[in-house]
C-alpha cells in the first residue's frame, strides 16, 4: 500500500475518533463509562477443504485429529462457518467422511475448484471447466444431504488478471448458481504452517510456540489493518470476512484467535447476514495478475475513479482556455519538455510549443471553439508484492488518455 493511502486511512480514522469524542454526553466526560459500539459481524471462511498444504499430510489419522481440533474451535465459540473444498483433493472415503463432518458440525460447504488452479496463468476456457468440475464433484456429495453448492471461493484471490476473464468468471458463477464470497482480511496464516509442523516434528516446543506466537501477531496486525481500512473507506464499522485455511497451525491456535476476536469487539455471523451488507451489494471491475481482499480492491477502484473525474476536469479546463484565446492557460498542463509532433515536424519544450500556437493562432477569433472528449482512460499503476508475499494494488502515477478533438471555425467543425 502506498504511503499516500496509508496516510489518507490514517486521516480518516483520526477525524472519525475526533468525530466520536465531540458527540459523547456531558455526563460521560465526568467519569461516565462511554457506550461500546454493537459487536462487528465477522464470517469464518476456511479454505483448502479436506485438508491444506495436502503434501504435508499424506496420513489420514493426521488429517482426522487436524479437523477434530478445527471442529472443535470453531464449536467453542459457535462458529458457523463457510469452507471450500477443493474437490480434486477428495482422495477417497476418508477424506469424504471429513466432509461430511464439517456439514454435521452446521458448516457450509463452497467450490475451491478441482485442481486450485491460478486463473492468471489459466485460460479462461479452462479455468472455467476446473471450476465446473470441483462444483459438479461437490454438488454430487452435497445434494443426498440436502445441501447444495451456493459461494465459490478464487484460488489465491485471483479473479482474472484481464476484464475478459473477468467478466466470463462473473457470467459463470451467475449461470451456475454460485455467489464469488469475497475476502476482506487477507492474511498469510498459510505460511505458518511448514515451520509450525518442523519445530513440531523435531521435538522443539519452544520454536513451536514461536511460530504460533507469531501466527498470533500477523492475524492480528492484519485483521486490525483491514477493518481500519474498511472502516475510513466507508465511515462505519462494517462487517467483514476472514480467510483462514484448514491445517495443523490452525488447529492449534483458533481457540486462542477466535477468543481474541470475541475480547476485541466482534460477534461471528453467517454468510448471509455479512453479505446482505450494501459493502458487498457490488463487486469491483479490478482485473489484475495477483489476487487481494476486497477492500484494496475497493480502494484501488475509487483511484480510478478520481484519476478519470480528475483527467476530465482538466481537459474541460482545457477546452474553455482554448475556447476564450487563453493559450497561456491552455499550455500551462504541459511539462518543460513536452514534445509536440504535427506533419511539420517536431517542437520540444512547452515555450515553443507556446510560441507555435501563437504564431499560428494570433486571435481568439483564429482559434474558434475546441472540446476534448475523452475516449479512453489507462490509469498506470502494478500490484506491489510484499516480503511475506501478499500483494496489494499499488499508487496509480499516470494515465494514458485518448481524447477526440473537435473544434469549430465560424462555425464550421
Amino acid at each position: 500500500m502506498s504511503g499516500s493511502r496509508r496516510i489518507a486511512y490514517a486521516l480518516a480514522i483520526l477525524l472519525a475518533h475526533l468525530a466520536a469524542l465531540r458527540a459523547v454526553p456531558a455526563g460521560a466526560a465526568a467519569g461516565a463509562a462511554p457506550e461500546r459500539p454493537a459487536p462487528r459481524p465477522i464470517l469464518i471462511t476456511v479454505d483448502d477443504l479436506p485438508i491444506g498444504l495436502q503434501r504435508l499430510h499424506p496420513d489420514p489419522a493426521d488429517r482426522e485429529k487436524i479437523t477434530s481440533g478445527l471442529l472443535a474451535a470453531l464449536a467453542r465459540h459457535r462458529v458457523r462457518a463457510v469452507a471450500f473444498v477443493i474437490w480434486g483433493h477428495v482422495a477417497g472415503d476418508a477424506d469424504r467422511a471429513l466432509l461430511a463432518r464439517w456439514l454435521e458440525a452446521g458448516h457450509e460447504l463452497g467450490n475451491h475448484t478441482a485442481t486450485h488452479p491460478g486463473y492468471t496463468k489459466t485460460a479462461q476456457e479452462g479455468y472455467i471447466a476446473d471450476a465446473e468440475a470441483g462444483r459438479a464433484g461437490l454438488q454430487a456429495f452435497l445434494e443426498p444431504r440436502g445441501a447444495r453448492v451456493r459461494f465459490f471461493r478464487f484460488p489465491y484471490l485471483q479473479e482474472g488478471d484481464t476484464e475478459e476473464k473477468l467478466e466470463a468468471m462473473r457470467r459463470y458463477l451467475d449461470a451456475s448458481g454460485q455467489r464469488g464470497l469475497p475476502v476482506t482480511i487477507d492474511d498469510e496464516d498459510w505460511s505458518f504452517e511448514s515451520p509450525f509442523l518442523a519445530a513440531k516434528n523435531l521435538g522443539d516446543a519452544r520454536g513451536a510456540r514461536q511460530v504460533a506466537a507469531d501466527y498470533q501477531s500477523a492475524l492480528r496486525a492484519a485483521i486490525r489493518h483491514h477493518e481500519s481500512t474498511s472502516d475510513a473507506l466507508l465511515g462505519r464499522r462494517v462487517p467483514q470476512v476472514l480467510l483462514l485455511h484448514a491445517n495443523a497451525v490452525g488447529a492449534s491456535e483458533w481457540d486462542r484467535l477466535f477468543t481474541w476476536l470475541e475480547e476485541n469487539g466482534h460477534r461471528f455471523a453467517g454468510p448471509d447476514e455479512v453479505l446482505a451488507d450494501d459493502a458487498f451489494a457490488r463487486p469491483p471491475r479490478f482485473a489484475a495478475v495477483y489476487g487481494c481482499g476486497l477492500w484494496d480492491r475497493m480502494a484501488h477502484e475509487r483511484e480510478e475513479e478520481a484519476t478519470r473525474a480528475d483527467l476530465a476536469a482538466l481537459l474541460a479546463a482545457q477546452s474553455d482556455a482554448w475556447t476564450r484565446g487563453d493559450l497561456d492557460a491552455f499550455c500551462s498542463i504541459y511539462a518543460d519538455d513536452a514534445l509536440y509532433l504535427s506533419p511539420a515536424g517536431e517542437v520540444r519544450g512547452r515555450s515553443a510549443v507556446l510560441e507555435r500556437y501563437r504564431g499560428r493562432y494570433p486571435d481568439r477569433q483564429a482559434m474558434g471553439t475546441l472540446r476534448l472528449t475523452i475516449e479512453e482512460v489507462r490509469p498506470i499503476w502494478g500490484m506491489e508484492v510484499l516480503p511475506s508475499d501478499d500483494a496489494v494494488p499499488g499508487a496509480i502515477h499516470g494515465a494514458t488518455v485518448v481524447a477526440r478533438s473537435t473544434s469549430l471555425y465560424n462555425g464550421q467543425t
